[in-house]
């Protein structure tokens, strides 16, 4: 995923800000290539915070397969927050080329003791995540146009809110197989799926980038709602719109 130019420094967040005065010893700036798997990094005494990047939360399935349950995006904590995930079979990877920040707190000392801005972050950043597998769980069965049309909703939302998408779309550099292994079809299905919403002029993805005409007719189509990304009480679904 590539930086907009105002966006770089906001998707850090206040949380990236306080652990670079605050923490024992200093923080460290690691650079992960593309597909490489970056749950190593992780670990008990430390707190990893994306600050570049594109980054997703997976599951090797037992016939090979890799389903990919939420996504990391800039600004975002990881690793350490959900104990033994890595025995239940999840990992973090790097979709794309990513910049993390890997922060240790003091020993001994609870995390929310230590800077209770990065521990708020870390707490909100766990729920946005839970509350995003739930929504995700709840589009299985709704229809692959339907299911990613309501991805690419959450996607321009949540990089719009960081600076990383503009009022007609936002960069997108992964592959189809990724959209696919996001929403539980093959890659083919995905491309198909990518050419009806082509058709129905509701999202063009080209070129490393996802255009989107008119993101209030996407979200009416997917019947979408983001009061799962703010924490806010929902409302009663909305009812899907033939496009």
């Amino acid at each position: 995923m590539h930086n907009s130019r105002h966006g770089q420094r906001d998707s850090q967040g206040a949380a990236a800000d306080d652990v670079r005065s605050t923490s024992p010893p200093a923080p460290r700036s690691l650079t992960i290539p593309a597909r490489a798997d970056i749950y190593d990094e992780c670990g008990a005494e430390s707190v990893i915070i994306l600050l570049e990047g594109l980054a997703c939360v997976y599951r090797i399935l037992p016939d090979g397969s890799r389903r990919i349950v939420s996504l990391i995006l800039p600004g975002e904590s990881f690793c350490g927050q959900i104990p033994d995930s890595r025995r239940q079979g999840y990992s973090v990877g790097a979709l794309t080329t990513c910049r993390v920040m890997r922060v240790f707190p003091r020993p001994g000392s609870p995390l929310a003791e230590w800077n209770p801005k990065v521990a708020e972050a870390l707490q909100r950043d766990v729920f946005l995540r839970m509350n995003t597998m739930q929504e995700w769980l709840c589009n299985v069965g709704r229809g692959s146009d339907r299911q990613l049309a309501h991805l690419f909703c959450e996607l321009f939302v949540r990089l719009q809110a960081i600076g990383f998408a503009d009022e007609t779309g936002f960069e997108l550099d992964i592959t189809q197989t990724d959209l696919a292994d996001m929403i539980g079809i093959s890659p083919v299905h995905t491309n198909r799926v990518l050419k009806l919403l082509g058709r129905k002029k509701l999202v063009e993805w080209r070129s490393r980038r996802v255009e989107i005409p008119d993101i209030g007719r996407l979200k009416a189509f997917a019947a979408f709602a983001p009061h799962y990304l703010n924490g806010a009480a929902p409302a009663l679904s909305p009812r899907p719109v033939e496009a």
